[in-house]
């Protein structure tokens, strides 16, 4: 490999293996955590120890594709961020869940840093029907809120509340699609939640 085929941010750690939950539906990024200031020139995405990765970056030798997987699970579903070699997995399903692991060759150094993320595919209902008057609680399935997560509920293009370090709450009470992100260092959380208000 040469010293060109390693450049990669010195600022990029290789850590134990992050956990993230989301549901059948979802999208989900998971990150490198490479600065969109820096390059790396090889990246490789590989789910569940795989022989083959599911998305690849190598300048050097022009490969920026991902893979429909062995059976086909991925078809269509993944999309790979040509700077940060950052890997977004769309409409995502049971078949989904497992370990991703993104490999980062380390300026400098001999080895490849590894960036590991646990994925688990949960079943939900993603609508809810209630009646003009009633109130309505929409679940984020988060069980805590890290220091560095932003959360956000959109209502068509309108931010209706958000949470990120200090919180602020909107109401908003029509009916329609409402959308919830949640973005942190670690990996970004796309939901959707149909409410319809009928009638007393």
């Amino acid at each position: 490999m040469t010293d060109r085929e390693t450049v990669c941010s010195s600022g990029v750690r290789g850590t134990g293996v992050k956990s993230v939950s989301v549901l059948v539906g979802d999208s989900v990024t998971l990150n490198t955590d490479v600065p969109d200031t820096q390059i790396c020139d090889v990246i490789q995405w590989r789910f569940d120890h795989q022989n083959s990765p599911v998305a690849e970056i190598n300048r050097i030798a022009g490969i920026f594709n991902t893979s429909d997987g062995a059976d086909g699970r991925f078809r269509h579903r993944l999309q790979l961020d040509y700077r940060t070699g950052s890997l977004t997995i769309r409409n995502i399903g049971n078949r989904h869940s497992g370990l991703y692991e993104a490999g980062i060759p380390s300026t400098g150094i001999k080895h490849t840093i590894h960036k590991s993320f646990n994925v688990t595919v949960s079943d939900a209902e993603k609508s809810e029907i209630v009646t003009e008057g009633e109130t309505v609680t929409l679940q984020t399935n988060v069980s805590e809120i890290q220091k560095d997560d932003q959360i956000l509920w959109i209502f068509g293009e309108i931010v209706i509340a958000e949470i990120y370090k200090a919180a602020q709450f909107y109401i908003y009470d029509d009916s329609g699609l409402y959308e919830l992100k949640i973005s942190s260092s670690r990996h970004v959380i796309l939901r959707r939640i149909t409410v319809t208000v009928t009638g007393e």
